[in-house]
């Protein structure tokens, strides 16, 4: 066979050369904008040929503060096929972390939406390497503290010559980078290479996973700045499916008038979206009937969330459990054929099986493997051609790799004989009351389905004589008066005694990190500074 690389070149290629009069749409938050993908292709070699002509040479990092944009869909394209590195910044990171993920990845050149330029404007000042800021939209004169060079996207790419001949790359050369959130710690920086963003495409392709194909209207809410987009930009463009781009405009009323108008066929969305949406339905009904499937992640989907979902629309959720490291496809939750439609909602409501290329096992304590019978909890592991090997600029020995080379992902959860995961808890989360391990995953999915519930997060609090106990912050419904007494009753059926909240708080909302999960760092600060009222009910619960 031949020895032919895998490489982000290919996915262009195809895109340009097949689908020329598939769409790119922009939406500007009151109209739309369109451009085929002969014209988007066109603009792409064009950037590509104006970064060379800026001494950026091969392997040098590119960095992107963009939102879902036409200009971003660009700099995805041309950046890793020239062969330089795309690197996406999280535009909702603090500026300290931001500039150390500049600073950390040695960026020359950064590609930035003049919405975001006053944000990380007091940024540039304090990253000396940094020689070029490209600007999409009006660009000023000068940056304070920048001594570098400033150019204006559009006019930078019209006096270029387009790069017609792309450089000869080796599959294994890095094709972009993506920094984790940094919620622990310093953000990490993953690169994916050529081969694993070509294989991610492949794979997301497949009829057991996104299932992406030209018939396809793709609307692309999950930011371009995390995980690529969960990857859709690349698999997008490869099948030629009509990319729709929201740029920041994700409230609800937006993504409706976008639906409405676009009828779009495939979406992936945190759960906070899906919610969203539903509260909008219930103003005004809204028509989604143009969707195959619906995608979610990010956090853990809630049965009840599902089941509202599909008695809406007609429309069956799809879960997915993956990561940064893991580019992030990994685990979806197709139910199996043995069981029917009537019972396929706690199937959808577990992470899901691998999808093809991806290993998931679970270890104890000391990385040996337990048994997959659904019952014994442990570490997650994975490995598979795009799960990362270690991470930029740091030794082996400081990766979450295993002896024998699987990835720590630090989650908690069980498998079955099916092979379908479950995700229980990240192993931080995790709450030991009485020497017994209680999951607030399971609590927070258990108490969202009850009635009058719109979300709720769990997490340990300190007890004297318990050691921990779980702390439960509830998002009520709008109209609805929760009694902790009533929750607690309704808990019963599913959770032994001990593993029942008896503190409780009401929020008018749960913080959520920079990519959508619940920011448990922040309800412990509020809780520890007296930020939050707690009630404790420990009176009777029927059933016991």
């Amino acid at each position: 066979m031949m020895d032919h690389p895998l490489s982000t070149q290919m996915i262009f290629d195809r895109g340009e050369r097949l689908f020329a009069a598939s769409r790119v749409v922009s939406y500007d938050g009151a109209a739309t904008h369109q451009r085929s993908f002969a014209e988007t292709a066109d603009r792409a070699r064009r950037l590509a040929g104006a970064l060379a002509a800026l001494d950026l040479p091969f392997g040098e990092p590119v960095a992107t503060c963009c939102w879902n944009s036409p200009a971003h869909l660009e700099a995805y394209l041309a950046v890793p096929a020239m062969g330089a590195v795309l690197h996406t910044l999280n535009v909702r990171l603090p500026a300290d972390q931001i500039r150390y993920i500049i600073e950390h990845a040695a960026d020359r050149a950064l590609i930035v939406d003049a919405m975001l330029l006053p944000a990380i404007a007091p940024v540039l000042a304090g990253c000396p390497l940094l020689e070029h800021v490209i600007i999409v939209g009006d660009a000023p004169d000068g940056i304070e503290g920048f001594s570098g060079r400033i150019h204006a996207y559009e006019a930078l790419i019209a006096a270029a010559a387009p790069m017609t001949t792309w450089p000869t790359l080796v599959e294994t050369d890095a094709a972009a980078i993506c920094y984790t959130s940094g919620t622990t710690g310093l953000p990490k920086g993953v690169v994916y290479s050529h081969r694993s963003v070509y294989l991610h495409s492949l794979a997301s392709m497949a009829a057991d996973t996104f299932a992406i194909s030209n018939r396809d209207r793709i609307l692309m809410v999950p930011p371009m700045f995390h995980a690529n987009a969960w990857g859709m930009p690349f698999s997008g463009w490869l099948a030629g499916s009509d990319l729709i781009l929201p740029g920041p405009h994700l409230q609800s009323q937006h993504l409706a008038h976008l639906i409405a108008q676009e009828r779009p066929t495939l979406m992936a969305a945190v759960p906070t979206i899906l919610g969203d949406l539903l509260q909008a339905h219930a103003h005004t009904p809204l028509n989604l009937a143009s969707f195959r499937t619906i995608v979610s992640g990010g956090s853990a989907v809630s049965t009840s969330l599902i089941e509202r979902v599909k008695a809406a629309w007609g429309v069956d959720v799809v879960q997915g459990w993956g990561m940064t490291e893991t580019s992030p496809m990994c685990v979806l939750s197709f139910p199996p054929r043995e069981i029917g439609p009537e019972g396929e909602t706690p199937w959808r409501a577990k992470a899901g099986r691998p999808v093809p290329g991806m290993h998931v096992r679970i270890v104890d304590d000391a990385d040996q493997p337990l048994p997959e019978d659904g019952m014994a909890i442990g570490h997650l592991q994975l490995r598979g051609p795009w799960v990362t090997g270690g991470y930029l600029h740091e030794a082996p020995q400081d990766t979450r790799l295993s002896a024998d080379g699987w990835l720590r992902t630090g989650d908690v959860g069980r498998i079955d004989a099916l092979g379908f995961v479950e995700v229980t808890d990240r192993a931080k989360d995790l709450i030991k009351s009485g020497g017994e391990w209680i999951s607030s995953a399971d609590l927070e999915n258990a108490i969202a389905a009850l009635p009058g519930v719109a979300e709720a997060a769990v997490f340990a609090i300190p007890d004297q004589r318990w050691e921990e106990r779980p702390l439960a912050v509830v998002v009520p419904q709008p109209g609805t008066e929760l009694v902790p007494a009533t929750l607690r009753a309704a808990l019963r059926a599913q959770f032994a005694r001990f593993m029942i909240p008896e503190y409780w708080a009401r929020a008018d909302s749960i913080p959520r990190t920079t990519v959508g999960k619940y920011d448990k760092k922040t309800l412990r600060e509020q809780f520890d500074t007296g930020g939050m009222t707690v009630i404790m009910e420990t009176g009777f619960i029927s059933g016991d």
